[in-house]
This record gives C-alpha cells, structure tokens and sequence, in this order.
C-alpha cells in the first residue's frame, strides 16, 4: 500500500501537471510512472460481501490425470534458510528421475530462486512436466507484505510467461488452518488469491489442511475458497494419529492382521477428510473439484510433537513397508486400481500430489517423506526391495 505523504505529493503534482498537458497524456504518463507500485495494488475486500467466483477455470485432464508429486530438491548441505539451493544440472538430474518413475505433474511451494529454476529448466529441455507454481506468503500483508508480493509477483510473471508449464498457480502453503506456523489473515489471502487471480489464465487455488476447505460456510476461510477454482487439500493421518484423532492403534484386531489394518485405517480417515471437504463445497453451491495437494508417510520415525497426546506415535506407525502400503492404498484411490482411472474432483481426488519426491535433510525431524533417499536412491515404497510385509510396524 502506498505511504500517505506519497500520496499526497502525487496529488499535488498531478493537479499542476494537469495546466500544462492535455488529459489525455496526463493518464498515460501517470499509468506509467510507477508500474511497479501499480501491480502491488491489491484489492482488501470485506469478506461477509465478498461473492464466490462462477467463472471457474476447468482443470485440463490431460495435465490433472498424471501421476503427480511435490517436489523440492534441497540436498544435503542445501537449504532455503541459507540461501543455498540446488543447481539447474541438479534440478534437471531431479526431474528426469520424476520422469522416469511416471511423474508428469509436479508442485513447487515458492517462485524464488528454487521454483523459477525449475520452470526455466523444464522450458529449456523441452521436458514433458507441468507445474502447479506455489507463491509462498507468509503473515499479514501489513507485517510481510513485501516478502509476499515479490512471492506473488514472481508466480505471476513464471505462469505468463511459461503458460505451457505452469498449469495452475496456488498461493499459500497451510497458512489459513488453527496451527499454522505462518498465519495469513483471511482477508489478507482473498486479496492475494484474486490478485493472482486476475493477472493469469490459469486455475488458481490456495493449498491448506483439509479443515478451512471443510470450515463453516460463514467463516473467513469460507469466504476465501469462494475465490478459488480448485480446492488443494492437505490430509495427514499419520500426523493425527499423535492426537487420537483416528484409531491408529487397532487393538481389536489380531496382531498378525493390525499392521494392514492400521494402513487401511489410515487411507479412510484420509477418504474421510475428502468427504468432509466435498460436503462443505457442495453445501455453499461452490461447484469447484479437489486435488490431494499434500499426504504422505514417514518411513523413519523422526516425527515428534511437544504438544502430542501420544508421544511415541511415530515408532508405531513410521516403517519402510508401512510407507509402500499408504502409498499404493492412495494411489489406488486417486487414480485407480492400474493407474488409468483417475477421479473427478467429485466424487474422488481429480489427483494427487504426493509428499514427497526427496528427503531433505534440512527439515530435521520433518524429514523422511520422500520416495527417494536425499541421494536419489530410491526407496522400498517404489521398489519394494529390502523389507518383508512382516516387517511393518504396530501399536503393540
């Protein structure tokens, strides 16, 4: 937002200019002055009159039906926190790994330095992916909100000008849910989702936990998801297994059966949170389909929560074998028994961004998500070499 002694000299400047030249250069010369101001005016709408979208932008089944995964590719001694990121012939050894395994549809959390590499390496060599681009905003506009424009600006200048890779945009990353760790105003993000909105061709979304999807019809978060042509929904059972929000523990089933069963609890209470999200959309006539933007499992038990209700979740549930059968139960349900039947957005995923391609180590305990090692050797999820179904771990 513009400063008010800003204001205030433009205004008086442009009353005397308005002696000397005709009005029509007048406008020309004052549209043009200040372009980069000009594409930070965001529009801060009182949300309880703020109308859904109608003119919602289809996603194209030729992208959305390909196997699809969130993809960042700090190695070691790499992170965003040092400004240390990985190189284009990094990236480029990343995607064509991606490729290979069957992944045509990619999700990059930021357009800095890492996000925009990406898309220019995949420009460069002709790669078939495409990109969901994630400008990465982060608090209020009033406290950040020059960190969030350059986020914003930097995806809207990536999505214009490579509209055959970036096919959709998605502002924020968890950041409307009760326990984010970097909270956006609901305000704040309506105004940053239809900024963006109004300056690509692309669908636009906003990724969050399954909850503000699934909020109240008169809440802020339901307001914001009115301005949205896709809903991107985050759902972690193995993350609510430390609140008892689902029975992780099986004890009423047989020990020589409960690891299975465990897994499959774990693939409903995800169904579940879909559900959730399809009845509240449906209940306030936004009409829009929804994409698994983020679920995943730990195949080492680095987890670890202050605040959890059961501390030692993550040894119960974290194991190699437990992490292939998560895997393969989602993939299954998003895109069909043998890959060729995906959802529709309705009444199943219309896809899924799996969490995640590649460990980084630079997440600590939040590590060991990935389907590759941090040294891209992949894992037993995709190669189901080195473990036997006994082995998969259980409340005991």
């Amino acid at each position: 937002m513009l400063q008010l002694p800003v204001l205030l000299f433009r205004k008086s400047f442009v009353r005397a200019l308005t002696v000397l030249v005709p009005l029509p250069t007048l406008l020309f010369f004052t549209a043009a002055c200040h372009p980069a101001e000009r594409k930070n005016v965001l529009d801060f709408v009182d949300l309880e009159t703020l109308a859904p979208v109608t003119d919602i932008r289809p996603l194209d089944p030729a992208v959305w039906h390909r196997k699809a995964v969130c993809y960042s590719g700090f190695r070691e001694g790499q992170s965003p926190e040092t400004g240390i990121y990985p190189t284009r012939e990094e990236i480029l050894e990343d995607l064509r790994l991606l490729q290979k395994e069957g992944f045509g549809l990619i999700r990059v959390f930021s357009s800095g330095t890492h996000g925009r590499r990406v898309v220019k390496v995949i420009a460069e060599h002709g790669l078939d992916l495409k990109v969901q681009m994630g400008a990465y905003v982060s608090g209020s506009d009033a406290g950040n909100g020059e960190a969030n424009r350059r986020e914003l600006n930097g995806a809207i200048k990536l999505a214009n000008a490579h509209p055959d890779v970036v096919a959709a945009v998605s502002v924020g990353n968890e950041v409307l849910v009760s326990w984010s760790f970097v909270p956006v105003p609901p305000r704040d993000l309506a105004a940053y989702v239809r900024h963006v909105r109004e300056r690509v061709a692309q669908p636009v979304t906003f990724n969050d936990n399954w909850e503000p999807y699934a909020a109240d019809r008169e809440s802020g978060a339901a307001a914001v998801r009115g301005q949205v042509d896709f809903a991107s929904i985050h759902t972690y059972a193995y993350w609510d297994a430390a609140f008892n929000l689902w029975d992780f523990k099986q004890e009423e089933v047989s020990e020589e059966e409960r690891a299975r069963a465990v897994m499959r609890a774990a693939a409903a209470h995800a169904r579940n949170h879909f559900e959730a999200v399809r009845r509240a959309l449906d209940e306030t006539g936004h009409g829009i389909p929804i994409v698994i933007g983020e679920t995943g499992w730990q195949n080492v038990p680095a987890a670890f929560l202050a605040d959890a209700f059961e501390k030692d979740f993550a040894k119960h549930l974290a194991h190699p074998v437990n992490q292939r059968w998560y895997y393969e139960a989602m993939m299954e349900w998003a895109y069909g028994p043998d890959g060729g039947e995906p959802g529709d957005g309705f009444s199943r995923p219309a896809g899924m961004f799996y969490f995640s391609a590649f460990d980084e180590p630079w997440k600590q305990a939040d590590d060991h998500w990935g389907l590759w090692t941090v040294e891209r050797e992949p894992k037993h999820v995709l190669t189901g070499d080195g473990f036997q179904a006994s082995a998969a771990v259980f409340f005991q």
